[in-house]
């Protein structure tokens, strides 16, 4: 047994695990569609899942959503519903305390409408709430709230956080809350499309010290537009722009530890790119030969990914994605 000491000053139990067991996992689910007076549709259902390890194995998660047609072009919805994640298996491998685990339970709240703004077009605008309970907390870590891990495995640079090998309880809790405008335009008559999207959003989670922090994963502004010109039956571009706010991160001090009260609280910069895409297109009997050329990020922005301690160099190392990428391609359709 070995002690892994994190930059935050928790020391955590660190052993070789090699373990085979089997899980079972099962669900069914009834779903009923209603048509009322040609205006009103509405949807009912539930879900019941059953899930072996746990102590809680069966969830049951009622589902309700509704349309009323205010105008032959415009719709009011609005939909309701409890939705259940199991808890991950390494959780419940790595310390038998963690089978005490309950599924993660989200309410989640949908309001919003859409208008088609012609035969080819379609608006629609959002406002959700999303409310968050059961999540697992560290009891070693009681800042630490798994929600803020994500679903990756990223070692040591990550504090061994997402793996989960210490004992956690069911305490956190958290909510999301935003709004998220669209536009989409198809390929009719007209020969251009497109995709528009604005979201913004807020999400933050407790854990069992009871600090409201911003979600790891809380991007409060994301646009992208999507959109293409066929030119003609041989020729087409796209492009793709996307923008988004930078998201919370804990600073390093100049020892290389972290300071719980600075957990997620510094934002990464913004990140935008811009993509470009020509098509070509050759027609032969019974098939097509598509060549293209894709450059994405065309203006080489070097878009902040994370950060982490460099121990060799002493110093803080701040991770970018990839800048200009061009490349050239080939498909055929028959």
């Amino acid at each position: 047994m070995l002690n892994f000491v994190t930059s935050f000053g928790d020391t955590l139990p660190i052993s070789s695990l090699n373990k085979s067991e089997n899980f079972f996992k099962g669900a069914s689910y009834l779903n009923f569609n209603f048509l009322l007076m040609k205006r009103f549709t509405t949807n009912v259902g539930a879900r019941v899942d059953y899930f072996n390890t746990i102590r809680n194995r069966f969830y049951f998660s009622p589902r309700f959503s509704a349309s009323y047609m205010l105008t032959p072009i415009t719709n009011l919805n609005f939909s309701t519903g409890i939705y259940y994640q199991a808890p991950l298996y390494i959780w419940l491998i790595a310390d038998e305390r963690n089978r005490e685990l309950k599924s993660v339970k989200v309410n989640q709240y949908v309001l919003g409408f859409d208008h088609q703004l012609n035969e080819d077009a379609l608006l629609s605008v959002e406002g959700f709430y999303k409310d968050y309970s059961d999540y697992p907390t560290s009891l070693v870590r009681p800042y630490l709230v798994l929600a803020n891990t994500g679903a990756g495995f990223s070692g040591s640079d990550d504090n061994f956080s997402s793996f989960g090998l210490e004992p956690l309880v069911s305490s956190g809790f958290g909510k999301s809350r935003g709004v998220e405008l669209s536009v989409q335009k198809k390929l009719s008559n007209t020969p251009y499309y497109g995709i528009l999207s604005l979201t913004y959003s807020k999400t933050d989670f407790t854990s069992l010290d009871g600090i409201e922090r911003d979600g790891t994963y809380d991007q409060n502004w994301i646009f992208n537009l999507s959109c293409g010109y066929k030119i003609n039956k041989y020729w087409e571009v796209s492009t793709k722009f996307r923008f988004a706010s930078g998201r919370p991160y804990t600073p390093f001090q100049t020892d290389g530890s972290q300071l719980v009260s600075e957990y997620n609280s510094r934002r990464l910069k913004s990140a935008h790119s811009l993509d470009l895409r020509v098509d070509k297109r050759w027609f032969f009997s019974g098939w097509t030969l598509i060549t293209y050329i894709d450059i994405q990020n065309i203006y080489n922005r070097k878009n902040p990914s994370g950060i982490r301690w460099d121990r060799r160099e002493q110093r803080v190392d701040e991770s970018s994605s990839i800048g200009i990428l061009p490349s050239i391609g080939i498909s055929a359709e028959f």
